[in-house]
């Protein structure tokens, strides 16, 4: 959990101002041991905060920025701050202690839990001791109410935005009081770079200024690693993060975001770093209401900072996206986020399917799980379910009629009509009712580039419509340019109708997108072998397409026809023969080959 920390970039909008107090910019301070009075702290606009970091990022290059978040960053994601929970401790301690009857504004007072100046409202100022006094005799229990109020939470916008500043730009340092884990939980959620995540005074030998990857320093350490909360712990920071820091921000301008400065620990580092040992101007962030406090504006007048005033964490982080995100796009993170999310469920049921096919053929122990599998999932309940339960029937007979019964639950799913569309090209050998199937998942999800690579593979297997399947490839290919499947395809129909020009063009252009694909590199060999009969060049790429799968037994059983039946090279085939034999002894086509090249022999 968080309590009103500190960072480099400070958002300060996690307390108010004690009650009584009154917070002036313009302070004594004591500078090169000459008595300064009545300096103000450089307050700008938030339109000048980003203009000045985009400069900076654009110019200096050997410049970087630090974010030190306090609890007021994670506000958004549902996490209470460190006010709010000393304040849920107060009435815990209020319901618990107190006998007059009176209220636990007027019982905080008076409760001696502080030798004085603790207020309902200053309750933030004052967490560990609260923390210490709710949680007395029973530390543990504390620690496991921090972890209720984070299971579960999920990065808010400005967490996202913040994982895309570190992942797009060179700005990868956290500096974070917080015991949460919301910036590597944004940095995974997008498929980004891990973070180095230094969560315990003992690991800071791993923070340096020159990094390969993004950086979270939590200096009162993590959730599950006996969290600093005590008052003792947050007042003094360890001595190995003392030095960390120190030379970190040689080199790295801290921004301050969501960080209160009530702890001792970072805030009398900062406080005690000479002039010149921050790279830039500190900027400490703050919310209206809730301004620096005394000892923040005293760190900003020694270091010349600036503060500014922001709309909230997830306001700024879009704004500061915006400035240094190359051609940032906040629809594109959206559009990300949401197919990564469909891979991740789509690559989690191809394995289960897969798994599946894989137990129906074996011992006893394979058949029990592939049973169990089937049961795992809920009866019925969703179209996957009907999947499962269908592809665990060794009975094809059976498979029909539950892919049925699921269709008629399920009208509108385009992927049971797919996977049922398979059941029936692959399993049934009905290609007709499997291209009618295909047509009704385009009907219902005419964008699904698997369905139209497979229907177009059907029309041009089974029909032999070069035309109609050239034409549905094209449409895969527009929809996922990225698929090398497609590109074999279309290359294959090309060769096939005898278009060998343009079929060459194809596989060349495939070759230079996928170099290490091998299935490109052994469907390009074949084509130069069967349609073009330059050997020397396809042999070159049967040996490209078997170092990328040296285990692949499509691979080996191909180049060993090539090498037996037209490259007249018979004793490498003979190696590669029984190369393959021990991939997989039983194949049938393996045998088949063989058999002919030891007859041609004779």
């Amino acid at each position: 959990m968080r309590y009103a920390g500190s960072y480099p970039i400070v958002f300060n909008w996690t307390i108010d101002a004690p009650q009584g107090w009154h917070y002036d910019t313009r302070l004594s301070h004591s500078i090169h041991g000459r008595m300064m009075t009545h300096i103000e702290v450089q307050e700008w606009t938030l339109e000048g905060v980003l203009d000045e970091l985009a400069r900076i990022d654009n110019s200096m290059h050997d410049r970087h920025f630090a974010f030190i978040l306090g609890s007021g960053a994670s506000f958004s994601s549902n996490i209470p701050t460190g006010k709010d929970l000393a304040q849920r401790w107060l009435t815990d301690l209020h319901l618990r202690e107190c006998k007059s009857g009176a209220t636990v504004e007027e019982w905080t007072k008076t409760c001696d839990i502080v030798s004085g100046g603790l207020t309902f409202e200053s309750a933030a100022e004052f967490y560990p001791q609260i923390f210490e006094r709710r949680f007395r005799g029973d530390r543990e229990s504390g620690y496991a109410e921090l972890e209720k109020h984070m299971d579960g939470k999920s990065p808010s916008l400005g967490y996202t935005l913040l994982a895309e500043i570190i992942q797009e730009t060179r700005h990868k340092v956290v500096v974070t009081t917080n015991f949460d884990n919301l910036v590597a939980d944004a940095l995974s959620m997008h498929a980004h770079q891990s973070p180095l995540v230094v969560a315990h005074e003992s690991l800071v030998g791993f923070v340096r200024p020159q990094l390969r990857r993004p950086l979270v320093a939590k200096i009162h350490r993590d959730l599950y690693f006996n969290p600093i909360n005590d008052q003792v712990g947050v007042s003094n920071l360890e001595e190995g993060w003392k030095h960390a820091l120190k030379k970190l921000f040689q080199y790295f301008t801290p921004i301050v975001v969501g960080y209160g400065g009530n702890d001792g620990s970072l805030m009398g580092l900062l406080n005690a770093l000479e002039l010149g040992d921050i790279a830039g101007r500190m900027i400490w962030c703050y919310r209206d209401g809730s301004p620096p406090p005394i000892l923040a504006h005293e760190v900003l007048i020694k270091h010349e900072g600036i503060k500014v005033q922001i709309p909230g964490f997830d306001e700024f982080m879009l704004q500061l996206a915006a400035k240094l995100v190359p051609d940032f796009d906040l629809g594109r993170i959206s559009e990300r986020t949401e197919d990564l999310g469909k891979k991740s469920a789509e690559r989690y049921r191809k394995q289960a399917d897969q798994l599946m096919k894989s137990l129906a053929q074996g011992t006893q122990e394979q058949l029990n799980t592939r049973k169990v599998m089937a049961q795992s999932v809920q009866s019925r309940r969703s179209w996957w379910a009907w999947e499962l339960e269908a592809a665990a029937q060794l009975d094809p007979v059976e498979a029909e009629k539950i892919y049925m019964q699921g269709l008629s639950q399920f009208p509108d799913s385009p992927e049971l009509h797919y996977n049922f569309a398979i059941f029936l090209s692959r399993i049934k050998k009905d290609p007709d009712a499997a291209k009618l199937m295909y047509q009704k998942v385009l009907e219902l999800a005419p964008e699904d580039s698997d369905a139209i690579y497979n229907y177009a593979q059907l029309i041009f297997e089974h029909d032999k419509d070069f035309d109609k399947a050239l034409a549905l490839v094209e449409r895969a290919m527009a929809l996922a340019p990225e698929d090398p499947d497609a590109f074999g395809l279309y290359a294959e129909i090309l060769s096939e109708k005898k278009d060998f020009s343009r079929a060459g063009d194809v596989y060349r252009k495939a070759v230079r997108k996928f170099p290490d694909n091998a299935e490109i590199l052994l469907s390009y060999a074949n084509f130069l072998s069967d349609s073009l009969e330059e050997y020397e060049r396809a042999d070159k790429f049967y040996k490209k397409a078997l170092e990328i799968e040296p285990d692949s037994l499509t691979c080996i059983l191909h180049y060993s026809k090539f090498l037996a039946f037209q490259y007249d090279k018979p004793d490498q085939a003979e190696l590669l023969f029984q190369r393959a034999f021990k991939v997989d002894p039983n194949d049938s086509a393996l045998k088949e080959a063989y058999a002919g090249f030891l007859k041609m022999q004779e």
